[in-house]
C-alpha cells in the first residue's frame, strides 16, 4: 500500500534478514553501531549473484546514477545510527542490502544483510516432505534424512530439525531456491548413524517456521517406515 514504511534494523554480524515489500510502499533498512563510526559508512545492493552495487556513501551522499528514491540518513553522537530509505520500491529493487563501515585501515565491516523482495503472495506455508534413509544408506552404517520445503513466500522461511534424545546428529541446509513461479523452496538434511535411526525411540520433526507464527511440521520414525 502506498506510504506505508516498513522499518528493519540489521545489526552487524546478524544473520540475513527477509521481508516481503508491497509495490509501492516505503522500506527503511537500519544499521546501527555499538560506537561511533562518523559518517564513514556505505550501503550496498546485491542482485543474485552479480557484484554489489554502491547505492549511498558517507552515510548520506547518493552514488552517481542512483535513483532519488534511495536516500540515507546517520543520526545519533557522531553518527552511530543509520539508515537507508528506498521510496516507492519496485521489482527491480529486489535483492540483498549491506551496510559497509570503512575504516581507515585495510579492513572493512559489513553488516549482515537484509533481503528484500516484492510481495507477490502474502504469506504462503510450504509444503513439507521428509523422505527416510535409504537401505543401501543403512547397510553402511549412516541414516541420511532430508526434509524437502516446497512453494513457501517470501523467502525467510527458516527449515530445521527437531531432535532430542540423539547426539551427535549433524544437519546440512541449503538456501532459499527461487522457483520459476515465484515462490521458494528449501532443503535440509539431517545425518544419524544406523543404529541411531532403528532404535527409533525419539521421533525427528522437520519444521519451517517464519517470524512469530505457528510453525508447519511433519515428524517420522523408523517404526513408522518400516510399516509403510
Amino acid at each position: 500500500s502506498l506510504g506505508h514504511t516498513l522499518l528493519l534494523w540489521t545489526p552487524a554480524g546478524s544473520t540475513p534478514a527477509a521481508a516481503a515489500v508491497e509495490r509501492g510502499a516505503s522500506v527503511s533498512v537500519r544499521c546501527q553501531s555499538s560506537s561511533s563510526v562518523g559518517n564513514v559508512l556505505a550501503w550496498y545492493l546485491q542482485k543474485g549473484t552479480e557484484s554489489p552495487e554502491l547505492l549511498i556513501y558517507s552515510a548520506t551522499a547518493r552514488h552517481t546514477g542512483v535513483s532519488s528514491r534511495f536516500s540515507g540518513s546517520g543520526s545519533g553522537s557522531d553518527y552511530s545510527d543509520y539508515s537507508l530509505t528506498i521510496s516507492g520500491f519496485e521489482a527491480k529493487d529486489e535483492g540483498v542490502y549491506y551496510s559497509l563501515h570503512d575504516f581507515v585501515s585495510l579492513w572493512y565491516t559489513f553488516g549482515g544483510g537484509t533481503r528484500l523482495e516484492l510481495n507477490l503472495f502474502g504469506r504462503v506455508e510450504p509444503a513439507l516432505t521428509v523422505l527416510p534413509p535409504s537401505r543401501s544408506e543403512l547397510a553402511q552404517g549412516k541414516a541420511t534424512l532430508m526434509c524437502l520445503a516446497n512453494k513457501g513466500f517470501p523467502s525467510d522461511w527458516s527449515v530445521s530439525w527437531k531432535v532430542s534424545g540423539i547426539e551427535g546428529a549433524v544437519e546440512q541446509r541449503s538456501p532459499a531456491l527461487l522457483l520459476k513461479d515465484g515462490l521458494y523452496s528449501w532443503s535440509v538434511g539431517l545425518t544419524l548413524t544406523a543404529q541411531q535411526w532403528r532404535e527409533g525411540a525419539v521421533a525427528v520433526s522437520c519444521e519451517a517456521r517464519q517470524g512469530s507464527q505457528s510453525p508447519v511440521s511433519h515428524t517420522l520414525s523408523a517404526l513408522q517406515c518400516s510399516q509403510d
